[in-house]
């Protein structure tokens, strides 16, 4: 190993020394006389021996180093390698390439081999002149000649395939936190981000085209409460010092909302508090999602737009960098772990922003880059990502594929090497219209949505006919180039419409959709064509007039192939994208699928509106643009599934929304504002202790053995100050179906719900022969305790095993204890019409009454007053005895009468 360190050494300086000259050599002419420079071949193979049909990689490079000036934005690379694989038959298999792809000389292959044996692999640079490829002018390798070299190894093919990779292990059955250990790669199917709403894909404020869906988001299946932390003061104010009594505290409707754009990245929740009547005047915080834990809080740190978070893949590095909070529109950049200020943004271009492939901002920019009188008009496609390449940074020079973390960085540059955009093209249709188009909605590598003229009531009081039209942007299209339109339609609206609305669009369903504002209903069209697919829909409810809290207009979302509508009515509606078909509705039923307010509000159902929707459910707020306080009873968060409008939970709150979203969902939990007591809530699955006791006396065989213990939730709330004083021993677990009613009462300050039912226990134990067995399952009480006796069949030591498998409310969890079994009792021989003690009640007896040094004699005369009456001085029948059977009982009551004094001289020693 030493000598092959020293090698290794010698030919790293001896490289290092190649290099050192070779950049000193002047980069303007070549030398002479030409080199023949040498190279060495080499080849392995990756798995080695592997199975038959199974996959394995041939790497081939050279042993020198890179091909001068070869980068990933050019062709400069090594030429000519041949592959020959000899399979165990003697059949041959070629391969070449011409240019290598990877810049470090090495070129890889895939193989799989279909049979038994050996293989023989051989690798051939078959050598080239420099002249001959694609190189720099400048470099002074011209003229040069790159020798031939080749390298042999086998390849073994066994019958036995090997072990498949280890892709991922196993989803959690058990509650889990952040960090996501890194071999658990299919995890990513449960947890999740929310970016914010300044986020590409994002929103915030409520209203038509807004979206809410985000595919990968993972919201709670349950109304289990995690945690709640006061915001600010809130609830009712007590005293009589009002005009309203019982009123509360401010909740911040409509324009001064006290929770707004909640941010999750990687397990932590970041916002901003209020100070006072500012909605933003206070400190940064960054908290635990899962326990409210407070991780950092900064006065320094302004209100938040968004979350970054970009993948790197490219040679020199492959993950994610650490993500970066962002102020509006890139303008400040800091670091989500500490809060610390990183750089300052710039000269960030307008345009239309999604999200790239990568997790990089993209916004397409249309810019005139002639004259009013003479235009010239550019589309662009800028790229956050190009904010750390070249020398933009005035705080100095960013080293490569490593962001700089400080200073300033213009992202307006458009040309050079400091360049934040992908390409720029010239869109000739522009030049020539007289009023600027809209951008509606753009997806990446796919279409861009315009719309010109007005969709509102015109001086002559109608709408007059305004059109849509689509941009290529996919660079794949052989019909279209990028930036030509694809198609272009006018639409003549009907004479009693006064307004329409942008309703979004759905690059999965192929569908944008708008809103006729006085009818409350839909149109869709097709977003490849522009044709009229559907509608108008048939109105939904009168009180939908007032649309959404924010632009008034009627509220909706898209996912799943469905458009979503819920407005100010409390009615959720569910049409299907391609149809425009009513699928299914929510709270305009009974039980399980109301929102019937009754007297308690002011429009019939509470006013309902979507705040996300992820992982299959659709969550909803009650909200409005300003609500009077005392805020009307009832108001609750709901979640509905998406695919056929079913009620999964539901939960006391008031959300009240105008500009922004008070809501996120991510890793399986909820967190938003709640009015009623103005305090952030964490709603999602939560961890539960069970514990498991049984007698710490020997149970004798034959008799019943009792088990017992609790399964209690050990949510963080539980340990707040509060939820400690009123449930000293703990916060009961409760089954799915009595939470909302137990949340209230633990978090709400509710009435005790005295119909609540607990959770399920199962039983299980291992006899002393170690044999297995589930024994039954009992449910706990709403004190958390269960109990749960059998009759052991054997003696000896017993595990016993309590599990309560979990719900959607709760992660599962598991105990032990252990319980031993003796023989069975000694009892005292009967006889027709005995009713004495057992044989161990009258020891008892006699042992209590007797002196420490009794004789063996006192003590049988103590056990023959003990004994029971003969069966002829009871009032019971007397069958008729021979000599015999009288003399055995005679034998049999002298028999007991020794027993018992022994036992008795046995527990007096």
């Amino acid at each position: 190993m030493e000598k092959f360190n020293s090698k290794a050494k010698i030919v790293s300086l001896g490289i290092i020394l190649v290099l050192t000259l070779l950049s000193a050599l002047p980069l303007t002419f070549a030398h002479t006389p030409s080199w023949q420079i040498p190279v060495t071949a080499k080849v392995e193979v990756s798995a080695n021996p592997v199975g038959v049909d199974q996959t394995t990689l041939i790497y081939m490079w050279l042993g020198y180093s890179p091909f001068p000036d070869a980068r990933l934005d050019n062709d400069y690379r090594f030429h000519n390698y041949a592959l020959e694989i000899t399979e165990p038959d003697g059949n041959v298999i070629h391969e070449f390439w011409d240019t290598i792809v990877d810049t470090t000389n090495s070129q890889f292959y895939r193989f799989t081999p279909t049979k038994i044996g050996t293989y023989n692999i051989n690798f051939t640079f078959t050598g080239f002149h420099f002249n001959d490829v694609s190189h720099n002018p400048s470099s002074p390798y011209v003229n040069d000649t790159y020798l031939p070299s080749s390298a042999f190894t086998t390849l073994t093919v066994q019958s036995e395939p090997l072990p498949d990779a280890i892709y991922s292990y196993p989803l959690p059955t058990e509650y889990w936190s952040r960090p996501i250990y890194g071999e658990n790669t299919d995890w990513w199917s449960i947890s999740s981000n929310w970016l914010g709403s300044g986020a590409a894909g994002y929103s915030g404020m409520i209203g038509p085209g807004m979206q809410r869906t985000q595919y990968d988001a993972i919201g709670p299946l349950t109304n289990h409460i995690m945690w709640t932390k006061p915001l600010q003061s809130g609830g009712v104010v007590g005293g009589d010092n009002f005009i309203i009594k019982g009123n509360t505290y401010f909740e911040g409707s409509a324009y001064i909302q006290r929770f707004t754009n909640p941010i999750i990245v990687n397990g932590r929740l970041y916002y901003k508090e209020p100070l006072s009547w500012q909605p933003e005047d206070g400190p940064t915080n960054c908290v635990d999602l899962r326990t409210g834990e407070l991780i950092w809080s900064r006065m320094d740190v302004p209100a938040l737009s968004f979350a970054y978070i970009y993948d790197v893949e490219d040679p020199q590095q492959h993950g994610v960098y650490p993500a970066i909070l962002f102020t509006s529109n890139f303008g400040r950049a800091f670091d989500a772990d500490t809060g610390n200020a990183l750089f300052n943004v710039t000269n960030l271009p307008s345009g239309t922003s999604v999200l790239g492939p990568q997790g990089e901002v993209l916004r397409y920019v249309i810019r005139n880059d002639g004259t009013s009188a003479d235009p010239d008009y550019q589309l662009a496609q800028w790229n956050s990502s190009k904010l750390w390449t070249g020398t933009g940074f005035s705080g100095g020079l960013p080293t490569a594929y490593r962001p700089t973390i400080s200073g300033t960085v213009d992202a307006g540059v458009s040309s050079g090497p400091d360049s934040r955009y992908d390409w720029n093209i010239s869109i000739p249709w522009r030049n020539e219209m007289t009023s600027n188009p809209r951008v509606r909605a753009a997806f990446y590598n796919d279409i861009m949505i315009l719309s010109n003229g007005s969709q509102s009531v015109s001086s002559q009081g109608v709408i007059l006919p305004y059109g849509y039209f689509a941009v290529n942007l996919n660079a794949s299209r052989t019909d279209y180039d990028v930036g030509e339109i694809i198609w272009s339609n006018t639409i003549s609206p009907p004479s009693n419409i006064l307004q329409i609305a942008w309703g979004g669009a759905d690059p999965v369903s192929r569908v944008f959709v708008e809103n006729y504002r006085t009818t409350q209903n839909w149109m869709g069209y097709d977003l490849d064509t522009g044709e009229e697919l559907w509608g108008p829909t048939t109105p939904q409810e009168d009180f939908d007039y007032y649309g959404s809290p924010g632009p008034g207009t009627l509220a909706n979302a898209m996912a799943y192939g469905k458009l979503y509508s819920s407005a100010y009515a409390g009615i959720l509606y569910c049409y299907n994208l391609r149809t425009g078909n009513l699928e299914w509705t929510y709270g305009n039923d009974g039980e399980g699928n109301s929102t019937n307010s009754g007297f308690n509000c002011y429009y019939g159902n509470y006013p309902t509106f979507i705040n996300a929707i992820g992982n299959g459910v659709v969550y909803l707020v009650t909200s409005e643009h300003t609500v009077e306080t005392p805020i009307y009873k009832g108001a609750k968060v709901r979640a509905v599934n998406a695919t056929d409008g079913t009620e999964l939970w539901t939960l006391s709150d008031y959300t009240g929304e105008f500009a922004a979203i008070s809501f996120a969902i991510a890793d399986g939990f909820a967190t938003y504002f709640n009015g009623y007591d103005n305090q952030i809530y964490s709603v999602g699955r939560g961890p539960s202790e069970i514990t498991v006791e049984t007698s710490d006396i020997a149970i004798s065989l034959g008799t019943y053995a009792l088990i017992k213990g609790t399964v209690m939730d050990i949510s963080a709330g539980t340990k707040q100050n509060e939820q400690i004083a009123r449930f000293p021993k703990g916060v009961p677990a409760i089954s799915d179906a009595s939470m909302e009613d137990w949340m209230g009462y633990v978090y709400q300050q509710k009435p005790r719900p005295q119909d609540a039912v607990g959770v399920e226990v199962r039983i299980q134990v291992v006899d002393p022969d170690g044999e297995y067995a589930w024994i039954g399952s009992t449910t706990t009480d709403s004190y958390g305790n269960y109990a749960y006796s059998f009759i052991p069949n054997k003696q000896g030591m017993y595990a016993i095993i309590a599990s309560f498998v979990g719900s959607k409310g709760y992660w599962g969890s598991e105990t032990t204890s252990y319980l031993t079994i003796g023989p069975a009792p000694a009892t005292y021989p009967t006889y027709p019409g005995y009713q004495g003690p057992s044989a161990s009640e009258v020891a008892n007896s006699v042992l209590a009454n007797l002196p420490d040094n009794a004789t063996p004699q006192q003590v049988a005369q103590a056990v023959i007053n003990a004994m029971p009456e003969y069966p002829e001085q009871q009032e019971v029948t007397i069958p008729e005895y021979t000599t015999i059977d009288i003399l055995l009982i005679i034998l049999v009551a002298i028999a007991i009468i020794i027993g018992l004094v022994c036992i008795i001289m046995l527990r007096k020693k």
